[in-house]
């Protein structure tokens, strides 16, 4: 039996919402884009979104993996506190989202939004409390969220799109010889004899994991390697405007994704145990004209990671999220913090904790063996001479790193 207060404020509830107009919400990400691009693109669709929106150009994934990265979005919690560290397929050790965990999905259909995910998921069985969900491939995905957009009504929705492109970059050694090289893509600043100095689980990933498809690339591989990724980048931005053009796009629009590339830099191609910021800065462009926070056409450079998306959708759309998050609502916190605080755990099998803190100067990297690295950003921003051991700082970085999260397994040293 509905008790009669239960009743009135569930009715309360109902007639609040249906005074205020709450803005429909598009959330469209891809999948391995480092906001470091080695050339120039066309990106007419993503223009449109800078046009009306605003660049963060400093944001930067929690952790450069496929599954805790999207955790992070989709709870505003670290991998770690989501429960996702890695990975969460038959080939790989992480374990998938806990429906107990609240998501995007449950958070705005308690709070009255129609919502629809389109595309790679990557989270185990749980679907985020989606009403309308569908796992497809790039163009299948597209297709469906067009036509889902198309037929919405007066209720606010939330769309998240989520598309493979530029993952397919791990086809680079079978679409190698028929690349056409780019006019203006650069060449990696260091191969792999900078990998001299660096933790070995470095060039272990060379030795022994994926690195071998490329450890014999010459600089024109490279330039090919690179002008393929910007190839893949474009044809995203190409599925980008389909669905901008559906449902009018969204009175909100969030561009992202879930991690970078590493591009060739230090030799090093896709993604493994390593944490330099080819994999670790990402695109980040959010348009909502009703909030001060966010300038059309403006950009904002304080540090921003992806678990500070879920409470800022959340906040923009007038719902509270219902437990304590690791991210901070963007659009009343415009300063943000110090530093931000990333971590990996492995790949598929091969694990290889580290954790990272990262300020605008300063980057120390973790690893669970007891290897470190030491980088001063703005000395060397192409992250080619590891100071650890001789930089004054890193024993401040050490400890606040330790104090954010005390590895259980294996303390910091």
């Amino acid at each position: 039996m509905i008790r009669r207060r239960d009743f009135l404020a569930s009715a309360a509830t109902a007639s609040a919402f249906a005074q205020v107009k709450r803005p429909n919400i598009l959330l469209f990400m891809t999948d391995q884009e480092t906001a470091l691009l080695p050339g120039p693109v066309r990106l007419p669709n993503r223009d449109r979104l800078l046009a009306r929106g605003t660049k963060f150009t400093h944001a930067f994934c929690n952790t450069p993996q496929c599954s805790p990265a999207r955790a992070s979005i989709v709870t505003g919690l670290s991998p770690h506190n989501a429960g996702v560290r890695t990975n969460v397929d038959g080939g790989s050790l992480g374990k998938p989202l806990a429906a107990s965990t609240p998501a995007l999905g449950d958070v705005f259909a308690k709070g009255g939004y129609e919502t629809a995910w389109f595309g790679k998921w990557h989270l185990g069985a749980y679907r985020g409390g989606f009403s309308t969900f569908r796992e497809a491939g790039d163009a299948a995905a597209v297709d469906a969220a067009t036509e889902w957009l198309s037929g919405r009504g007066k209720q606010p929705w939330l769309c998240c799109v989520s598309i493979l492109d530029p993952h397919h970059i791990y086809d680079i050694p079978r679409a190698l010889p028929k690349v056409r090289l780019r006019e203006g893509v650069t060449a990696p600043a260091s191969g792999l004899e900078n990998l001299v100095g660096k933790p070995p689980e470095q060039r272990a990933f060379v030795d022994e994991d994926q690195g071998r498809q490329t450890s014999r690339f010459s600089r024109e591989d490279w330039l090919r390697y690179r002008s393929y990724y910007l190839d893949l980048v474009e044809a995203a931005d190409k599925l980008l405007g389909r669905v901008l053009d559906a449902g009018d796009g969204g009175d909100i629009v969030v561009y992202t994704t879930d991690h970078g590339d590493m591009i060739g830099e230090h030799g090093l191609p896709y993604k493994g145990p390593f944490m330099y910021d080819q994999l670790l800065r990402i695109p980040l462009i959010v348009q909502a004209p009703a909030s001060k926070a966010f300038r059309a056409g403006g950009a904002r450079s304080d540090l921003t990671m992806q678990a500070d998306l879920a409470p800022t959708l959340a906040s923009l759309a007038g719902l509270a999220w219902p437990a304590k998050t690791d991210g901070r609502d963007l659009s009343k916190d415009t300063k943000g913090p110090d530093a931000v605080f990333l971590e990996y755990y492995a790949k598929q099998k091969w694990v290889n904790p580290i954790r990272t803190i990262r300020t605008r100067k300063w980057k120390l990297n973790q690893y669970d063996s007891g290897h470190r690295e030491v980088y001063d950003l703005q000395r060397d921003p192409a992250e080619l001479i590891n100071l650890a051991g001789q930089a004054g700082v890193e024993k401040q970085l050490s400890d606040r790193l330790r104090k954010w999260w005390p590895e259980p397994s294996r303390p910091l040293r």
